[in-house]
Protein backbone atom coordinates (compact mmCIF):
# COMPACT_ATOMS: atom_id res chain seq x y z
CA UNK A 1 0.00 0.00 0.00
CA UNK A 2 2.94 2.52 0.67
CA UNK A 3 4.39 1.80 -2.46
CA UNK A 4 1.47 2.27 -4.86
CA UNK A 5 0.70 6.08 -2.28
CA UNK A 6 4.09 6.73 -3.80
CA UNK A 7 3.54 5.85 -6.95
CA UNK A 8 0.45 7.80 -7.07
CA UNK A 9 2.35 10.57 -5.66
CA UNK A 10 4.76 10.76 -8.54
CA UNK A 11 2.63 10.05 -11.12
CA UNK A 12 0.21 12.87 -9.40
CA UNK A 13 3.49 14.94 -9.91
CA UNK A 14 4.16 14.17 -13.40
CA UNK A 15 0.43 15.88 -14.33
CA UNK A 16 0.81 18.76 -12.17
CA UNK A 17 4.16 19.32 -13.81
CA UNK A 18 3.08 18.30 -17.28
CA UNK A 19 -0.54 20.64 -17.16
CA UNK A 20 1.51 23.92 -15.15
CA UNK A 21 4.30 23.94 -18.01
CA UNK A 22 2.54 23.20 -21.21
CA UNK A 23 -1.06 23.95 -20.05
CA UNK A 24 -4.11 21.92 -21.73
CA UNK A 25 -2.86 21.14 -25.50
CA UNK A 26 0.85 19.46 -24.42
CA UNK A 27 -1.30 17.70 -21.58
CA UNK A 28 -4.12 16.67 -24.35
CA UNK A 29 -0.60 15.82 -26.57
CA UNK A 30 0.85 13.76 -23.74
CA UNK A 31 -2.19 12.18 -23.22
CA UNK A 32 -2.52 10.43 -26.62
CA UNK A 33 1.30 9.78 -26.09
CA UNK A 34 0.46 7.36 -22.76
CA UNK A 35 -2.49 5.99 -24.32
CA UNK A 36 -0.86 4.79 -27.50
CA UNK A 37 1.93 3.07 -25.26
CA UNK A 38 -0.46 1.62 -22.88
CA UNK A 39 -2.33 0.41 -26.32
CA UNK A 40 1.24 -1.12 -27.59
CA UNK A 41 2.03 -2.11 -23.99
CA UNK A 42 -0.39 -4.71 -24.51
CA UNK A 43 0.80 -6.10 -27.40
CA UNK A 44 4.35 -6.32 -26.46
CA UNK A 45 3.44 -8.36 -23.13
CA UNK A 46 1.84 -11.16 -25.18
CA UNK A 47 5.53 -12.52 -24.95
CA UNK A 48 6.93 -9.98 -22.10
CA UNK A 49 3.80 -10.33 -19.48
CA UNK A 50 2.55 -12.97 -17.39
CA UNK A 51 3.60 -15.83 -20.09
CA UNK A 52 7.18 -15.19 -19.31
CA UNK A 53 6.67 -15.94 -15.66
CA UNK A 54 4.36 -18.98 -15.87
CA UNK A 55 7.02 -20.61 -17.86
CA UNK A 56 10.05 -19.18 -16.08
CA UNK A 57 10.38 -22.59 -14.43
CA UNK A 58 9.58 -24.29 -17.55
CA UNK A 59 11.42 -23.41 -20.47
CA UNK A 60 14.65 -21.90 -20.31
CA UNK A 61 14.99 -18.34 -19.39
CA UNK A 62 17.04 -18.05 -22.58
CA UNK A 63 14.57 -19.17 -24.58
CA UNK A 64 11.91 -16.64 -23.07
CA UNK A 65 14.61 -13.70 -23.92
CA UNK A 66 15.01 -14.41 -27.40
CA UNK A 67 11.38 -14.23 -28.08
CA UNK A 68 10.47 -11.26 -26.38
CA UNK A 69 12.97 -9.38 -26.99
CA UNK A 70 12.58 -9.65 -30.44
CA UNK A 71 9.04 -9.37 -30.14
CA UNK A 72 9.40 -6.31 -28.48
CA UNK A 73 11.08 -4.82 -31.45
CA UNK A 74 9.03 -6.22 -33.71
CA UNK A 75 5.84 -4.66 -31.78
CA UNK A 76 7.60 -1.28 -31.62
CA UNK A 77 8.48 -1.21 -35.44
CA UNK A 78 5.13 -1.75 -36.11
CA UNK A 79 3.85 0.72 -34.03
CA UNK A 80 6.19 3.38 -35.60
CA UNK A 81 5.43 2.34 -39.19
CA UNK A 82 1.42 2.80 -38.02
CA UNK A 83 2.28 6.49 -37.16
CA UNK A 84 4.33 7.20 -39.70
CA UNK A 85 1.95 6.07 -42.38
CA UNK A 86 -1.03 8.07 -40.43
CA UNK A 87 1.45 11.38 -40.81
CA UNK A 88 2.65 11.23 -37.23
CA UNK A 89 6.43 11.67 -38.53
CA UNK A 90 7.70 13.38 -35.52
CA UNK A 91 6.24 11.18 -32.69
CA UNK A 92 7.08 7.75 -34.84
CA UNK A 93 11.08 7.94 -33.06
CA UNK A 94 9.71 8.43 -29.45
CA UNK A 95 7.02 5.37 -29.79
CA UNK A 96 9.66 3.36 -31.42
CA UNK A 97 11.99 3.95 -28.60
CA UNK A 98 9.77 3.65 -25.85
CA UNK A 99 7.65 0.74 -27.21
CA UNK A 100 11.04 -0.89 -27.45
CA UNK A 101 12.11 -0.13 -23.93
CA UNK A 102 9.00 -0.99 -22.21
CA UNK A 103 8.81 -4.22 -23.43
CA UNK A 104 12.15 -5.28 -22.41
CA UNK A 105 11.57 -3.68 -18.49
CA UNK A 106 8.27 -6.13 -18.71
CA UNK A 107 10.04 -8.92 -19.11
CA UNK A 108 13.00 -8.50 -16.52
CA UNK A 109 9.27 -7.60 -14.54
CA UNK A 110 8.36 -10.87 -15.37
CA UNK A 111 11.27 -12.32 -14.85
CA UNK A 112 11.47 -11.38 -11.27
CA UNK A 113 8.30 -12.17 -10.20
CA UNK A 114 8.56 -15.60 -12.17
CA UNK A 115 11.65 -15.67 -9.48
CA UNK A 116 10.02 -14.54 -6.90
CA UNK A 117 12.06 -11.79 -6.41
CA UNK A 118 8.87 -9.28 -6.00
CA UNK A 119 11.23 -6.46 -4.42
CA UNK A 120 13.07 -6.49 -7.40
CA UNK A 121 9.87 -5.83 -9.56
CA UNK A 122 8.55 -2.97 -6.28
CA UNK A 123 11.78 -1.60 -7.52
CA UNK A 124 11.35 -0.91 -10.80
CA UNK A 125 8.00 0.00 -10.68
CA UNK A 126 8.48 2.80 -7.67
CA UNK A 127 11.44 4.17 -10.14
CA UNK A 128 9.27 4.38 -13.27
CA UNK A 129 7.49 7.79 -12.71
CA UNK A 130 10.01 9.09 -10.25
CA UNK A 131 12.93 8.84 -12.99
CA UNK A 132 10.38 10.27 -15.47
CA UNK A 133 9.91 13.20 -13.00
CA UNK A 134 13.48 13.83 -12.60
CA UNK A 135 14.29 13.36 -16.46
CA UNK A 136 11.95 15.39 -17.91
CA UNK A 137 12.88 18.17 -15.78
CA UNK A 138 16.15 18.16 -16.72
CA UNK A 139 15.15 18.39 -20.31
CA UNK A 140 13.68 20.54 -19.27
CA UNK A 141 15.63 22.82 -17.27
CA UNK A 142 18.37 22.28 -20.45
CA UNK A 143 16.20 22.94 -23.52
CA UNK A 144 12.98 24.56 -22.22
CA UNK A 145 12.38 25.66 -25.86
CA UNK A 146 11.23 22.02 -26.74
CA UNK A 147 7.94 22.71 -24.77
CA UNK A 148 6.45 19.51 -24.32
CA UNK A 149 8.63 16.95 -26.29
CA UNK A 150 10.54 17.45 -22.68
CA UNK A 151 8.35 14.88 -21.35
CA UNK A 152 9.17 12.94 -24.02
CA UNK A 153 12.91 12.82 -24.27
CA UNK A 154 12.55 12.70 -20.30
CA UNK A 155 10.74 9.33 -21.24
CA UNK A 156 13.27 7.63 -23.20
CA UNK A 157 15.98 8.80 -21.06
CA UNK A 158 14.04 7.11 -17.56
CA UNK A 159 13.42 4.06 -19.43
CA UNK A 160 17.03 3.66 -20.83
CA UNK A 161 17.83 4.13 -17.00
CA UNK A 162 15.04 1.45 -15.63
CA UNK A 163 16.49 -1.13 -17.90
CA UNK A 164 20.11 -0.89 -17.04
CA UNK A 165 19.26 -1.07 -13.56
CA UNK A 166 17.19 -3.88 -14.36
CA UNK A 167 20.19 -5.73 -15.82
CA UNK A 168 22.25 -4.96 -12.67
CA UNK A 169 19.22 -7.03 -10.40
CA UNK A 170 19.03 -9.79 -12.85
CA UNK A 171 22.73 -10.05 -12.42
CA UNK A 172 21.88 -10.74 -8.53
CA UNK A 173 19.89 -13.46 -9.46
CA UNK A 174 22.36 -14.73 -11.52
CA UNK A 175 20.71 -15.32 -14.67
CA UNK A 176 22.49 -15.33 -18.06
CA UNK A 177 20.44 -14.54 -20.68
CA UNK A 178 21.72 -15.76 -24.42
CA UNK A 179 19.93 -15.50 -27.98
CA UNK A 180 18.35 -19.27 -27.97
CA UNK A 181 15.55 -19.38 -30.56
CA UNK A 182 13.17 -21.82 -30.04
CA UNK A 183 9.89 -22.00 -32.30
CA UNK A 184 8.15 -24.17 -29.50
CA UNK A 185 9.00 -21.71 -27.14
CA UNK A 186 7.05 -19.01 -28.99
CA UNK A 187 4.48 -20.90 -29.86
CA UNK A 188 3.66 -21.78 -25.74
CA UNK A 189 4.26 -18.08 -24.96
CA UNK A 190 1.93 -16.91 -27.49
CA UNK A 191 -1.16 -19.45 -26.89
CA UNK A 192 -0.78 -17.94 -23.16
CA UNK A 193 0.00 -14.56 -23.62
CA UNK A 194 -3.22 -13.66 -26.56
CA UNK A 195 -5.51 -15.16 -24.14
CA UNK A 196 -4.55 -13.55 -20.90
CA UNK A 197 -3.96 -10.06 -23.04
CA UNK A 198 -7.78 -9.90 -25.05
CA UNK A 199 -9.28 -8.95 -22.13
CA UNK A 200 -7.05 -6.36 -21.47
CA UNK A 201 -6.94 -5.17 -24.69
CA UNK A 202 -10.76 -4.51 -24.85
CA UNK A 203 -10.63 -2.68 -21.68
CA UNK A 204 -8.25 -0.77 -22.52
CA UNK A 205 -10.40 0.49 -25.41
CA UNK A 206 -13.51 0.90 -22.79
CA UNK A 207 -11.33 3.17 -21.14
CA UNK A 208 -9.64 5.19 -23.49
CA UNK A 209 -11.69 5.45 -26.73
CA UNK A 210 -13.12 9.08 -25.57
CA UNK A 211 -9.58 10.13 -25.65
CA UNK A 212 -9.15 9.75 -29.22
CA UNK A 213 -12.23 9.84 -30.07
CA UNK A 214 -12.35 13.69 -28.33
CA UNK A 215 -9.22 14.49 -29.71
CA UNK A 216 -10.52 14.07 -33.20
CA UNK A 217 -13.60 15.87 -32.71
CA UNK A 218 -12.52 18.60 -30.21
CA UNK A 219 -8.98 19.17 -30.02
CA UNK A 220 -5.79 18.71 -27.89
CA UNK A 221 -7.15 21.02 -25.12
CA UNK A 222 -10.09 19.54 -24.76
CA UNK A 223 -8.91 15.94 -24.13
CA UNK A 224 -5.83 17.74 -21.85
CA UNK A 225 -8.71 18.77 -19.12
CA UNK A 226 -10.36 15.59 -19.51
CA UNK A 227 -7.37 13.57 -19.12
CA UNK A 228 -6.52 15.40 -15.87
CA UNK A 229 -10.25 14.51 -14.67
CA UNK A 230 -9.76 10.69 -16.02
CA UNK A 231 -6.24 10.20 -13.70
CA UNK A 232 -7.72 12.00 -10.62
CA UNK A 233 -10.73 9.67 -11.06
CA UNK A 234 -8.85 6.53 -11.46
CA UNK A 235 -6.72 7.58 -8.82
CA UNK A 236 -9.76 7.03 -6.58
CA UNK A 237 -9.23 3.28 -7.19
CA UNK A 238 -6.05 2.72 -5.70
CA UNK A 239 -7.99 2.47 -2.45
CA UNK A 240 -9.99 -0.64 -3.57
CA UNK A 241 -7.31 -2.33 -5.56
CA UNK A 242 -5.68 -2.61 -2.94
CA UNK A 243 -8.08 -4.31 -0.49
CA UNK A 244 -8.89 -6.64 -4.32
CA UNK A 245 -5.40 -7.55 -3.83
CA UNK A 246 -6.36 -9.38 -0.71
CA UNK A 247 -9.45 -10.37 -1.41
CA UNK A 248 -7.67 -12.50 -4.83
CA UNK A 249 -5.27 -14.08 -2.97
CA UNK A 250 -8.09 -15.17 -0.06
CA UNK A 251 -10.48 -16.33 -3.23
CA UNK A 252 -7.27 -18.40 -4.12
CA UNK A 253 -6.87 -20.59 -0.83
CA UNK A 254 -10.84 -20.76 0.06
CA UNK A 255 -11.75 -21.21 -3.46
CA UNK A 256 -15.87 -20.65 -4.96
CA UNK A 257 -17.62 -21.02 -1.49
CA UNK A 258 -19.92 -19.30 -0.01
CA UNK A 259 -17.47 -17.76 2.22
CA UNK A 260 -15.44 -15.99 0.01
CA UNK A 261 -18.60 -14.80 -1.80
CA UNK A 262 -19.97 -13.32 1.13
CA UNK A 263 -16.07 -11.60 1.95
CA UNK A 264 -16.37 -10.51 -1.99
CA UNK A 265 -19.92 -8.28 -1.22
CA UNK A 266 -18.57 -6.62 2.13
CA UNK A 267 -15.13 -5.67 0.78
CA UNK A 268 -17.19 -4.12 -2.31
CA UNK A 269 -19.74 -2.38 0.17
CA UNK A 270 -16.38 -0.80 1.69
CA UNK A 271 -14.47 -0.06 -1.68
CA UNK A 272 -18.16 2.03 -2.69
CA UNK A 273 -18.00 3.71 0.97
CA UNK A 274 -14.49 4.74 0.27
CA UNK A 275 -14.73 5.65 -2.76
CA UNK A 276 -18.01 7.77 -2.42
CA UNK A 277 -16.24 9.66 0.40
CA UNK A 278 -13.41 10.38 -1.77
CA UNK A 279 -15.27 11.55 -4.76
CA UNK A 280 -17.66 14.17 -2.50
CA UNK A 281 -14.58 15.63 -1.02
CA UNK A 282 -12.94 16.22 -5.08
CA UNK A 283 -16.28 17.27 -6.13
CA UNK A 284 -16.85 20.02 -3.41
CA UNK A 285 -13.48 22.18 -4.22
CA UNK A 286 -13.95 24.85 -6.03
CA UNK A 287 -13.02 25.43 -9.42
CA UNK A 288 -10.17 27.98 -7.72
CA UNK A 289 -8.49 24.85 -6.52
CA UNK A 290 -8.17 22.97 -10.07
CA UNK A 291 -6.73 26.36 -11.49
CA UNK A 292 -3.80 26.54 -8.69
CA UNK A 293 -2.75 23.15 -8.74
CA UNK A 294 -3.05 22.06 -13.34
CA UNK A 295 -3.10 26.09 -14.81
CA UNK A 296 -5.91 28.63 -15.52
CA UNK A 297 -7.34 25.98 -18.41
CA UNK A 298 -7.89 23.55 -15.74
CA UNK A 299 -10.93 24.54 -14.21
CA UNK A 300 -13.50 22.38 -15.77
CA UNK A 301 -12.10 19.26 -13.67
CA UNK A 302 -14.48 19.43 -11.02
CA UNK A 303 -17.34 19.66 -13.46
CA UNK A 304 -15.44 16.27 -14.98
CA UNK A 305 -14.78 14.21 -11.79
CA UNK A 306 -18.60 15.12 -10.75
CA UNK A 307 -20.20 13.92 -14.52
CA UNK A 308 -17.34 10.58 -13.67
CA UNK A 309 -18.53 10.14 -10.11
CA UNK A 310 -21.52 7.24 -10.79
CA UNK A 311 -19.05 5.70 -13.06
CA UNK A 312 -16.17 6.04 -10.40
CA UNK A 313 -18.48 4.45 -8.00
CA UNK A 314 -19.82 1.59 -9.96
CA UNK A 315 -16.05 0.78 -10.79
CA UNK A 316 -14.72 0.47 -7.03
CA UNK A 317 -17.50 -1.69 -6.23
CA UNK A 318 -17.15 -3.93 -9.77
CA UNK A 319 -13.15 -3.98 -9.67
CA UNK A 320 -13.52 -6.60 -6.69
CA UNK A 321 -16.53 -8.55 -8.52
CA UNK A 322 -13.66 -8.74 -11.36
CA UNK A 323 -10.75 -9.86 -8.64
CA UNK A 324 -13.17 -12.22 -7.45
CA UNK A 325 -13.48 -14.21 -11.43
CA UNK A 326 -10.17 -13.88 -11.82
CA UNK A 327 -9.08 -15.81 -8.73
CA UNK A 328 -11.72 -18.48 -9.82
CA UNK A 329 -10.56 -18.49 -13.02
CA UNK A 330 -13.34 -17.48 -14.49
CA UNK A 331 -11.46 -15.18 -17.48
CA UNK A 332 -14.38 -16.21 -20.04
CA UNK A 333 -16.23 -13.81 -18.03
CA UNK A 334 -14.28 -10.80 -18.04
CA UNK A 335 -13.71 -11.03 -21.66
CA UNK A 336 -17.50 -10.85 -22.03
CA UNK A 337 -17.97 -7.92 -20.08
CA UNK A 338 -15.02 -5.85 -21.86
CA UNK A 339 -16.95 -7.24 -25.35
CA UNK A 340 -20.05 -5.71 -24.31
CA UNK A 341 -19.42 -2.74 -22.84
CA UNK A 342 -16.96 -2.13 -25.61
CA UNK A 343 -19.77 -1.87 -28.32
CA UNK A 344 -21.26 0.91 -25.81
CA UNK A 345 -18.56 2.33 -25.36
CA UNK A 346 -17.88 2.82 -29.59
CA UNK A 347 -21.54 3.71 -30.52
CA UNK A 348 -21.83 5.91 -27.27
CA UNK A 349 -18.38 7.94 -28.29
CA UNK A 350 -19.48 8.66 -32.36
CA UNK A 351 -22.77 9.78 -30.63
CA UNK A 352 -22.24 12.24 -27.42
CA UNK A 353 -19.04 13.27 -27.83
CA UNK A 354 -19.50 15.38 -31.22
CA UNK A 355 -22.25 17.10 -29.70
CA UNK A 356 -21.53 17.44 -26.16
CA UNK A 357 -18.10 17.36 -26.48
CA UNK A 358 -15.81 17.22 -22.86
CA UNK A 359 -19.55 16.61 -21.13
CA UNK A 360 -20.11 13.87 -23.84
CA UNK A 361 -16.87 11.86 -23.18
CA UNK A 362 -17.68 12.21 -19.02
CA UNK A 363 -20.86 10.06 -20.41
CA UNK A 364 -19.58 7.81 -22.64
CA UNK A 365 -17.04 6.75 -19.63
CA UNK A 366 -19.43 7.04 -16.90
CA UNK A 367 -21.93 4.58 -19.37
CA UNK A 368 -19.04 2.11 -19.89
CA UNK A 369 -18.18 1.65 -16.07
CA UNK A 370 -21.68 1.37 -15.08
CA UNK A 371 -22.57 -1.34 -18.03
CA UNK A 372 -19.46 -3.39 -16.70
CA UNK A 373 -20.24 -3.29 -13.00
CA UNK A 374 -23.94 -4.47 -13.87
CA UNK A 375 -22.91 -7.31 -16.37
CA UNK A 376 -19.97 -8.05 -13.48
CA UNK A 377 -22.44 -7.76 -11.00
CA UNK A 378 -25.20 -10.36 -13.23
CA UNK A 379 -22.55 -12.84 -13.32
CA UNK A 380 -21.92 -12.65 -9.93
CA UNK A 381 -25.58 -13.08 -8.75
CA UNK A 382 -26.17 -15.91 -11.37
CA UNK A 383 -22.94 -17.35 -10.34
CA UNK A 384 -24.19 -16.99 -6.38
CA UNK A 385 -27.31 -18.28 -7.10
CA UNK A 386 -26.08 -21.78 -8.99
CA UNK A 387 -23.64 -22.26 -6.23
CA UNK A 388 -26.23 -22.16 -3.83
CA UNK A 389 -29.05 -24.04 -5.59
CA UNK A 390 -25.96 -27.15 -5.28
CA UNK A 391 -25.16 -26.57 -1.57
Amino acid sequence: MLSKSLILLLNFGVVVLTTQLWGADGRGSIAVFVADLSMISIFANVFTGCSVSYYFSKLGTSKLFTAAYLWSFIVATAAACVLLLVGERTMAPFIFVAAALMGLIAFNNSLFIGGQRISYYNVITLMQPALLLLCMLVCHWLWPQLGYYCYFFGQSLSLLLMLLVCGFLRKKMEIVLRWDFDRSCNRQLFSYGWKSELATLLQFFNYRLTYYVLDYYVGRGSLGVFSVGVTIAEAIWIVNRSMSMVQYSNVLKQGNTWQSRKETVILALISLGISAVCVLVIVLLPSSFFKFVFGAEFGQVNRVILLLSPGILAMAFSNVLDNYFSAIRHLNVQIIKSAVVLVFTFALSLWLIPKFQIDGACMVNTASYLISAVVLLGYFLSKKSIQETHE
